[in-house]
């Protein structure tokens, strides 16, 4: 089924990949009756908004059906001499209230402020991961470091747990 979109409001700058993960946004957005956010109000790692004011930092991890595990980003630098930054669920943690894990099987709602718990109990459990992307293209180069959380870990942190709308891309 191809749909067609007008407004498309990108999370990231990354090509074809942008209006992909906008329509998925705008899909889980709609199930969920949330507000996408406007470019300008994307800071800090936020992507919607609930009726009630709640603001949400939506990620989508497919590879979490296979893993078991949500790539849980907190760091990034651009380069190996780059000082690390936060990002990811670094930035988000201070404004957002919710942090929503996306795949094909499931939408994990969880409380930013359980994740933040868990972490500091779990800390010891969970392996640490640095990752690289686009190694290729110095402009677009960046490495990121965060935790693998399993979903079992993710799981008592949420306020709801059910069956994703959505359908991963086809790779």
């Amino acid at each position: 089924m191809y749909r067609i979109y007008q407004n498309i409001i990108p999370h990231s700058p990354i090509g074809d990949e942008m209006s992909e993960l906008a329509d998925y946004e705008r899909d889980i957005a709609s199930h969920f009756g949330w507000t996408l956010l406007s470019p300008k109000e994307r800071g800090n790692g936020l992507t919607c908004k609930a009726p009630d004011g709640a603001m949400i930092a939506l990620r989508f991890d497919w590879a979490s059906m296979d893993t078991g595990n949500h790539y849980l980003e907190v760091e990034c630098r651009e380069n190996r001499e780059s000082p690390w930054k936060a990002s990811g669920f670094g930035i988000a943690r201070k404004k957002a209230d919710y942090w929503v894990v996306v795949n094909e099987h499931d939408v994990y709602v969880a409380d930013v402020k359980n994740i933040v718990k868990m972490l500091k109990k779990k800390r010891g459990d969970l392996d640490d991961h640095v990752s690289r992307r686009n190694l290729d293209d110095y402009e677009k180069r960046m490495y990121a470091r965060g935790h693998l959380v399993p979903l079992e870990f993710l799981e008592p942190c949420c306020h709801v747990i059910c069956a994703s709308p959505v359908k991963s891309p086809e790779i």
